[in-house]
């Protein structure tokens, strides 16, 4: 999708009102775009499949993606219009959005090409419950499909409500899945993240997280837990930091890591994403995020380790 991501707002203007912002910038997003660019610029072979509008939008989007050397000829053009969003940045960098799905809608299982998800070593299922033709039973035939081909699974949702129909049962299929908190309580009905982190685990996820923003991530395989806290760094824009999560995380365990060196990669990469407006502005190399990661400590977690039922 396209994201126009207004700046600094924060207030609503009354009805028949104005408010003035300081700045406007297109910048390409989606859950899809925004994992993809930074599994890309971490070091990973990278493909996106999906759909955008035969419009100016979507020739935004893919002209972006191959300038980061991701293949595009899986994207399907349609009539529909590109997906758009307006997001409004506070002084916080705390964002609100304004979400149109527009050709999203019409992404379908007969638009993937099941060869190239074979050759994968990962497929990401990203925006689940913003594709109501692909949602539900598609969605759970290529998750079995990936297992089939030895592929590992991973799937992102989205916040809002009624999203626990879509997402519950792929959960089985699932080798890895990290909602953040807000997420998770529309899916399980659960406030409390190691209740909600349990479910998951209680339902087959392979490795689940529960991303809690400033106060780090409680992530578990279901024999160790872990809590993690986060970088101290200054923020410009939350925009794409769980996005950015998942890529540094299936980074890791495409390396070989274990899973707690593998989160606490991934929470330096949304490290830097924060800091930057937009999505993947600030996503580096992965040798400069080692680099942080060597001479940067982690905040304390101020979230008591639970233990798994």
């Amino acid at each position: 999708m396209l994201d126009a991501l207004g700046k600094t707002i924060n207030e609503f203007p009354a009805e028949g009102t104005s408010v003035y912002y300081s700045s406007v910038q297109l910048l390409p997003g989606g859950c899809a775009f925004n994992t993809g660019v930074a599994a890309k610029r971490l070091g990973l072979t990278v493909s996106i499949q999906g759909r955008v509008g035969d419009d100016a939008f979507g020739d935004i989007v893919t002209r972006f993606l191959s300038n980061e050397n991701i293949a595009t000829d899986k994207i399907k053009r349609t009539k529909v219009n590109t997906a758009f969003s307006f997001v409004m940045i506070p002084d916080s960098g705390q964002r609100r959005i304004y979400n149109t799905q527009g050709a999203n809608t019409t992404f379908c299982s007969g638009d993937i090409d099941l060869e190239s998800i074979r050759q994968s070593k990962v497929v990401h299922v990203a925006g689940s419950s913003l594709m109501p033709e692909f949602d539900g039973t598609p969605t759970i035939e290529l998750l079995r499909f990936c297992r089939e081909n030895n592929t590992i699974t991973s799937m992102d949702p989205v916040f809002k409500a009624g999203i626990a129909d879509v997402i519950i049962p792929a959960l089985p299929y699932l080798d890895i899945f990290l909602p953040n908190t807000e997420e998770s309580f529309y899916i399980t009905g659960l406030t409390e993240p190691a209740d909600q982190l349990n479910f998951y685990i209680d339902n087959g996820v392979g490795v689940a997280a529960i991303k809690m923003g400033e106060k780090g991530v409680l992530i578990s395989d279901g024999k160790d837990t872990f809590c993690l806290g986060a970088y101290n760094v200054p923020v410009a824009d939350t925009c794409g930091a769980g996005d950015a999560f998942i890529a540094g995380f299936i980074y890791g365990r495409l390396n070989d890591w274990d899973v707690y060196t593998s989160a606490k990669f991934a929470t330096a990469t949304a490290a830097f994403c924060v800091q930057y407006d937009g999505a993947t502005t600030g996503i580096p190399t992965s040798d400069k995020i080692q680099e942080f990661i060597g001479h940067t400590p982690l905040s304390e977690n101020n979230y008591i380790k639970p233990a798994l039922s």
